[in-house]
């Protein structure tokens, strides 16, 4: 049975291991995402006078409109390190860049987080579209659900007084047992935040799948909709919601909340959809995060997610699982514990290699001698 768990860890090893090294890299690179942002286009992202209180998001409304001569069609407010009002406007594929302070245009980007996106977008999809999606989601579950249990299994010492060795990296071994200890003792350790990040970040691949799981669960019965089949009845005489009016309306709800996100449809079915947050900066524990879905015609609610009235399956994934996967929920620490996993599976799948390798070459040398090898 030992035999057979080696060959599922090492061959399943192998394979997922490489794209878990990018996927795990890239995260750990976005676990910094707002500092790493902002530090690198500090012309577009840092406000004149940080401390001063923004202006008025209509001040910068009507500068865009003025300045571009076309409507707003997405509103991203002042939030997380990223401290200034960044829009887009009808036709216009590019994110418009505001200061918070003083409501000048500062200038475009065509990616809102620059070099950021394209890292999110490698961590996500490995750049191939919903493929990559699927790949490195089947990644993340077989990480969490076949590499992390047959490692444990294959940790576990065959006899008790051999457990304190299975803890510890001995000091003065050979480079072939360093090696081995490196895999071992750090893939044991970090199995519980490993088995975490690889859940949540299913999630994001398998929303629909794992949302039913979590509900099953959490024994989740109240049914939520899938924001993707909502759609306004489109009305051919009533004209739609302009920026203004989705302001207004967005000022009138979940008002002990901060503004996060204003985005009109791109069609004539589309959704009105609004986003708020509990956190203005980047901050430990849970990340609640109202959102409305609006017919665009006649402001009729199609969804609200309310972090607080929500069925306990939805709490868990919407308010849990993003600061449970970048490491926030327990503020800066957690996050440098995050950013430092995010390197460990390369490091146990180089290291899993040259095991395997060490082997290999062992099994040639003792069929080439005829002698019997030594487990």
């Amino acid at each position: 049975m030992r035999k057979f768990i080696l060959q599922v860890h090492l061959w399943i090893g192998l394979v997922a291991g490489a794209v878990l090294s990018v996927v795990g890299i890239t995260g750990s690179l976005y676990v910094f995402q707002p500092e790493l942002t902002a530090a690198l286009y500090p012309h577009l992202y840092k406000a004149t006078n940080p401390e001063a209180a923004p202006v008025d998001v209509r001040e910068v409304l009507q500068q865009a409109g003025r300045q571009f001569g076309k409507e707003v069609v997405t509103v991203n407010f002042p939030l997380r390190k990223l401290q200034n009002y960044i829009l887009k406007v009808e036709g216009k594929k590019e994110w418009l860049f505001f200061d918070a302070t003083t409501g000048k245009y500062l200038g475009e980007m065509e990616q809102r987080r620059g070099v950021l996106d394209t890292i999110l977008e490698i961590h996500r999809t490995l750049t191939v579209g919903e493929t990559g999606s699927v790949i490195t989601g089947a990644c993340a579950l077989l990480l969490a659900f076949v590499l992390l249990s047959s490692g444990i299994m294959l940790w576990f010492p065959r006899k008790k007084r051999q457990l304190k060795d299975g803890l510890r990296l001995k000091p003065k071994a050979s480079f072939k047992r360093r090696n081995y200890d490196l895999h071992s003792v750090t893939g044991f350790y970090v199995s519980i935040p490993l088995f975490i990040i690889a859940v949540t970040g299913a999630y994001f691949a398998f929303p629909v799948q794992t949302q039913q799981a979590v509900n099953t669960l959490t024994l989740t019965t109240r049914p939520e909709p899938d924001p993707k089949t909502l759609k306004s009845a489109y009305q051919a005489a009533v004209p739609a919601m302009n920026v203004y009016q989705a302001l207004d309306l967005m000022e009138s709800m979940y008002g002990s909340y901060h503004k996060r996100y204003l985005i009109l449809p791109k069609d004539s079915v589309g959704y009105v959809y609004f986003s708020y947050t509990n956190q203005v900066e980047v901050g430990a524990g849970t990340q609640q995060r109202p959102a409305v879905y609006l017919d665009q015609y006649t402001a009729e609610i199609l969804y609200a997610y309310d972090p607080a009235d929500a069925p306990l399956g939805h709490r868990v994934t919407k308010n849990w699982f993003v600061p449970l996967h970048f490491g926030e929920v327990g503020g800066y620490i957690t996050r440098v514990f995050w950013f430092l996993l995010g390197l460990v599976p390369a490091m146990l799948w180089v290291t899993g290699i040259l095991i395997w390798l060490g082997r290999k070459r062992k099994r040639k040398i003792t069929v080439r001698t005829g002698n019997k090898a030594v487990a």
